[in-house]
């Protein structure tokens, strides 16, 4: 999976703190939407994002594709 700007974002988001642990999937989702202006699903069912149940942060794989963001 290519990441786009918005998905660097959507990590982002999660890895500063703008999102918190134990937000639910569907506050989330609603958050991106609305603030951001994408989807998380696809990184989320990639395993980009922990959301099982809840936000719980970013996986192994999304703290490095945030790490190897291009700049």
């Amino acid at each position: 999976m290519e990441l786009t700007v918005t998905d660097y974002n959507i990590l982002d988001a999660i890895a500063s703190g703008k999102v918190e642990p134990g937000t639910s999937t569907r506050h989330f989702v609603d958050y991106c939407d609305n603030a951001i202006g994408g989807d998380p699903q696809p990184l989320i069912d990639a395993g980009y994002i922990d959301a099982d149940p809840y936000i719980n942060g970013l996986t192994e794989k999304g703290r490095q594709a945030l790490a190897n963001r291009p700049k």
